[in-house]
């Protein structure tokens, strides 16, 4: 059923009769969405939220959360919904904040404009109102939709531009353009997310702009301003499939805006429509509007899935590169057999990274291609070269794929380094002419990022050239076939990079969020034809890059608060570099410190900085890296609550709650694992499901377990814990049993054995039978395995040899159990 009323006196009388029907209608409690239509007044409304618009003005003026009975709209000239900007002479700022500038054209507002006309819509569940603007000077038509589900605070609203004149008429268009928002009754207390990279929570709101261009200073289509203590938020979705350009912020007028900096010309009688903005009035903190960005991407959007090998065997991931040109040449004068002199002894590398711990799943290694012995000088920060081939001073492609098939025997994973963007400009690849490679500014000159003084070894080439993308696909689908798991596609992030290079006939030269999105599409491609489980990473995060990758590096601390991407896109793994064992653990990322301290403070702006009294001779290893595989179903690739644990005798304990089918997870306790300072630590929980009825509590340095009490009062639910790093597990009825591990060295018939007893916990389990030593096994990639039962323990033991490597090697206990992964040492 259709509504339509036309704007005159012959219908005053009409919509006073309506509006009263309507408003004695919504007095009855009922969550269908309803019609608001009087004098002043057109809207809709349901038991969530209320949106109205101003007759007079054809303003927004109301965003009326109803379980909150707040008015997001502060300002009583109303809050506006879209900007045109037409006939500008100028580009617009690309910048954050407000759009106040004509740019030499007309400023175009809703109250600048008459309304002509509005209508209601009825479909199953849902009404669309319709309000039809004019601007009378341009003769451009204006057609806003709002659409309002019965059960729900979220409404979608839909932009259409038409020319109604005789001449085309250009325009720049910012939807949605709210201002005059305000939470609360004290804007300070109004929050935002820094969207940078990973997306950083409680940024003051309206102190400063915040925000950017999407693909440099945002890397996702959301916004959102929450109150904390209300437990209330406002939140915009740019439901834009095609990531088209746009500054997305927030800034000091209470304003929100999508900014769509692509003119459009509008030839008379033609329409122009934008990408449609999900708004959400909701009760809840930033993690709710996240959550609702997942489910819009996830529908819209094919993500890659994590590889289910990654899911079973890389806790920790680190970093290393092979020896220089110089050192191999040594290396091979000693003649001795321990030093590295081939890519066959690749595996050795795993206990000798650069970045990272000795105990490694996957490992990333850097300087394996040809151009570290064509250019010796380029060893170290000068990482490409164009990458010619495998190296053949360590023995070139068979010994490199000799190297990786002995890592997988051993079930080590192995990464490549790849620079994405920079080559050396003497690279063979250029054929001399290295320029027409590059990203160049509107001088035309190219974009220089390689250079030691005055002198310039190579230039950031452009991903939308044909050309380069041909050769990253070289290189890859080169490293795939070798057997790798995984690429590093290093200084990709931040994909907005404007290229005015003319051989590369760019539409605009401003689409670069088009072409790193074809770039990886035809990496991926070409990579899924070799390998569909490659694990594809790169250095930053952008969320349609997910689209082709599985993760990204963080090098930043991130606090308190977990990051925004984590939340918005759960399988977007977060690969860390400098954080600390702690961090990893609380945060939830891929670790790659075994030790408690972050070395590196990077970006501090935008994420935690040092803090004064951070202690760096306070050094200890933790063992995050054997608990993770037991609980990573909850940590790293489960759900998270929506309101943190707080610990309420210890402002700097921090921690987040996690959930999988099976069991919660609680990790937590002082970053830098300092010990508490009152020796215990009381930690209120947000949440728990009513059938965990026991809780143990791991200390991630010493794996010590120790059953504690779950506290209930009238309205709290409390733990009390003693380690300065916890991880704290709330088996659910049907969680499998937890193994109980006893590990050492023991002397066997043929020489030294691990030896690993196993027994099985599970109280919480009613059917009891379900403990079964018979059902569980013991992998050890690349060795034997026995075993035999003792009573309620089953035995395994792992012979060496004298043919066995040295190193870090693991094993698993799985079946019907939970998992248990643990390492043992070989020296010789």
């Amino acid at each position: 059923m259709k509504y339509k009323y036309s704007i005159s006196g012959i219908m005053i009388g009409c919509l006073v009769i309506i509006s009263n029907i309507i408003l004695s209608c919504s007095r009855i409690p009922n969550e269908e969405t309803r019609t608001i239509d009087n004098k002043t007044h057109i809207g809709i409304q349901n038991a969530f939220v209320k949106v109205t618009f101003n007759k007079k003005t054809g303003q927004i003026d109301s965003i009326y959360n109803k379980p909150t009975k707040d008015n997001y709209i502060k300002n009583e000239k109303g809050g506006n919904i879209f900007r045109l900007f037409a006939n500008t002479t100028s580009m617009p700022f690309l910048r954050a904040g407000a759009q106040d500038n004509a740019y030499g054209g007309v400023l175009i507002d809703p109250n600048s404009c008459t309304i002509n006309s509005y209508s209601v819509k009825e479909d199953e569940n849902l009404k669309t109102l319709e309000i039809i603007y004019l601007h009378e000077n341009t003769q451009l038509q204006v057609a806003l939709k709002v659409g309002l589900h019965n059960a729900s605070g979220t409404f979608d609203t839909h932009l259409a531009v038409k020319n109604v004149g005789s001449k085309t008429v250009s325009v720049y268009t910012a939807f949605p353009y709210f201002t005059g928002i305000c939470l609360g009754n004290d804007k300070d207390t109004n929050l935002t997310v820094n969207m940078w990279d990973r997306g950083y929570p409680s940024v003051k709101a309206w102190e400063r702009p915040i925000g950017g261009i999407y693909g440099k200073d945002v890397s996702m289509q959301w916004q959102t301003v929450y109150e904390p203590v209300k437990k209330q938020g406002l939140a915009v979705i740019v439901q834009d499939k095609d990531f088209s350009n746009k500054v997305i912020s927030t800034f000091p007028e209470g304003g929100m805006a999508s900014f769509y900096f692509d003119k459009k010309q509008i030839d008379a009688g033609k329409a122009q429509i934008w990408p449609s903005a999900k708004i959400l009035a909701y009760n809840g903190n930033w993690r709710t509007a996240a959550k609702a960005y997942h489910a819009w991407f996830s529908k819209n959007i094919k993500t890659r899935k994590v590889p289910n090998w990654y899911k079973e065997e890389v806790t920790t991931r680190s970093s290393t590169w092979f020896p220089s040109k110089g050192a191999v040449a040594k290396n091979k004068e000693t003649g001795q057999e321990d030093v590295f002199t081939s890519f066959e002894q690749l595996h050795s590398l795993f206990s000798k990274p650069i970045f990272g711990n000795n105990i490694n799943d996957c490992m990333e290694i850097a300087m394996w291609n040809e151009g570290v012995n064509r250019w010796p000088e380029t060893y170290g920060p000068w990482m490409s070269s164009g990458f010619i081939d495998f190296r053949s001073d360590l023995g070139g492609l068979e010994a490199f794929k000799k190297g990786v098939e002995i890592c997988h025997k051993y079930g080590r994973r192995v990464a490549m380094y790849v620079a994405a963007y920079g080559a050396r400009k003497t690279s063979p690849m250029f054929e001399g002419d290295w320029e027409k490679f590059a990203i160049k500014n509107r001088n035309g000159k190219p974009v220089l990022d390689y250079r030691q003084g005055d002198e310039i070894y190579g230039a950031f080439n452009c991903p939308g050239y044909k050309p380069w993308q041909d050769n990253l696909i070289r290189v890859c689908t080169m490293l795939a076939k070798t057997g790798v798991d995984e690429i590093r596609l290093d200084e990709f992030g931040f994909p907005f990079r404007p290229c005015y290079n003319e051989a590369h006939a760019h539409e605009s030269p401003f689409n670069a969020n088009k072409w790193m999105r074809n770039c990886l599409k035809r990496i991926r491609e070409a990579t899924d034809k070799i390998n569909p489980d490659f694990f594809i990473s790169t250095e930053f995060y952008m969320d349609y890059f997910h689209e082709s990758t599985n993760g990204a590096l963080i090098m930043d601390c991130s606090g308190s608060e977990i990051d925004a991407m984590k939340i918005a896109m759960p399988n977007y793994l977060s690969l860390s570099y400098h954080a600390s064992a702690p961090e990893a653990a609380i945060t939830g990322a891929i670790m790659s410190k075994t030790e408690n301290q972050r070395r590196n403070w990077a970006w501090s702006k935008v994420g935690t900085e040092k803090p004064k009294d951070y202690d760096e001779d306070f050094v200890i290893d933790l063992r995050w890296h054997e608990l993770h595989p037991t609980f990573a179903n909850a940590v790293t690739y489960g759900d998270i609550t929506e309101w943190d644990p707080i610990a309420e005798n210890d402002p700097k304990w921090m921690g987040h709650l996690w959930k999988s089918e099976a069991y919660w997870v609680l990790t937590g306790g002082h970053v830098d694992a300092r010990p508490l300072k009152d020796g215990k630590v009381l930690v209120r929980l947000p949440e728990l499901p009513e059938n965990v009825k026991v809780a143990y509590e791991f200390n991630v340095e010493t794996l010590k377990m120790n059953e504690i009490p779950i506290k209930h009062n009238d309205k709290d639910i409390y733990v009390s814990l003693k380690s300065a790093v916890s991880a704290v597990l709330f088996p659910l009825p049907d969680c499998p049993a937890l193994p109980i591990i006893n590990q050492q060295m023991v002397k066997g018939e043929q020489g030294e054995e691990v030896q690993i007893a196993v027994s099985l916990l599970a109280p919480w389990q009613k059917d009891k039978q379900r403990i079964d030593l018979s059902r569980i096994e013991c992998k050890a990639p690349g060795f034997q395995v026995n075993d035999h039962l003792d009573g309620n323990t089953r035995i395994f033991t792992i012979p060496l040899t004298e043919v066995t490597l040295e190193g870090k090697f693991y094993y698993t206990i799985l079946g019907d159990c939970l998992k248990v992964k643990r390492w043992f040492t070989i020296k010789r």
